[in-house]
């Protein structure tokens, strides 16, 4: 039988939620059909000193209508870690369209369809749709970290985007229709916070949050979604990898901040749910056909064996990590790429 956690406990786990709760910002994940959240559009996100292109993405122009002009159009689909960098050019994507620009010329664009804290689910929706009717030769999925990490500080329920319990809580006290004029009290900041707090609560104890049980759902859940973009692929247009991101603990030896980068508890979570993310990806066996509509592959260990300080989290990495991902993507692109030219020729 669980332990009933002590009033020390249960105020600082709601010590906890408070300071979390600041990072329901609606410049940064305002709300966007089907997909849950995106960047509002055209606004600044938080000491960033950039906006969001007209969809809500970090981009110079947002996608539209394919022009002449346009040889190569590349999607890259992601979370947060797609957002690093002072400008366009620094981020993931802008240093994968200057390495294929270098290669075969200004026609080729590269488009950043990261969104902080989207899970794989809605990078799924965000594809099917909008970014299929915009003509994309390539699409490429760097994810998989939200869909671990996140259930265990936001909404448990693993596939979840990280906020739907609070959504569904606004839901409640705006438009339940059965609650009486007694039972409607004045809504301050501090109330609406509390109830928010109360359902992420009951729904951790309703999933056996942090039990061997909830981790092997969040472990289910990705399978599942994996499964289901690998069935979509083929109808979508474009070929699409998926890559399981880069992590802190998959690096070897880890140096300055990487040490500390988590709790130790949170770390061995971590860790945990790599290992069997990658046991789903050699499940999949998607294979190595260059020319196959869908293909899953493990970056999770791309900086194991470096011993250069590469981690600002557990996820998010330095300038040079990013020039590295770029790398290593538009090798990926370029296997594509000749592939379709095999199969044309």
């Amino acid at each position: 039988m669980a332990q009933r956690p002590s009033d020390a406990d249960a105020y600082a786990q709601r010590q906890k939620f408070v300071k979390l709760f600041q990072s329901f910002d609606t410049n940064t994940r305002f709300p966007t059909p089907y997909v849950q959240f995106a960047g509002k559009p055209l606004a600044c996100p938080p000491d960033k000193g950039w906006r969001y292109d007209g969809l809500g993405y970090f981009n110079t122009t947002h996608a539209d209508a394919r022009p002449p002009s346009e040889t190569l159009r590349v999607f890259l689909v992601g979370d947060s870690t797609l957002l690093d960098g002072q400008v366009f050019a620094d981020t993931v994507p802008g240093r994968l369209e200057t390495g294929l620009k270098r290669v075969l010329g200004d026609g080729a664009r590269v488009y950043n369809f990261g969104a902080i804290s989207a899970c794989l689910n809605q990078m799924i929706a965000l594809i099917t749709t909008r970014l299929m009717d915009l003509q994309p030769d390539v699409i490429l999925i760097v994810g998989g970290g939200t869909d671990i990490f996140q259930p265990w500080s936001f909404d448990p329920r693993a596939g979840y985007p990280f906020n739907h319990f609070a959504s569904e809580c606004l839901h409640d006290v705006v438009f339940d229709q059965g609650r009486s004029e007694a039972e409607t009290e004045p809504l301050s900041y501090e109330i609406l916070q509390e109830r928010i707090f109360a359902r992420l609560e009951n729904l951790r104890a309703l999933t056996n949050w942090q039990s061997d049980i909830w981790e092997w759902e969040v472990v289910r859940q990705f399978e599942l979604a994996l499964k289901r973009l690998a069935r979509l692929a083929p109808g979508i247009g474009a070929p699409i990898r998926f890559y399981l991101q880069p992590t802190v603990v998959r690096k070897t030896e880890r140096v300055a901040e990487e040490v500390s980068a988590a709790s130790g508890l949170f770390l061995a979570y971590l860790d945990r749910q790599y290992e069997r993310f990658e046991g789903v990806l050699s499940r999949l066996d998607t294979g190595h056909d260059a020319a196959a509509p869908f293909a899953a592959r493990d970056f999770s260990r791309l900086f194991e064996g470096e011993n250069r300080l590469l981690f600002t989290d557990i996820v998010h990495v330095t300038s040079e990590g990013r020039q590295m991902m770029a790398d290593r993507l538009q090798a990926e692109v370029a296997t594509i790429l000749d592939a379709r030219t095999e199969a044309s020729s």
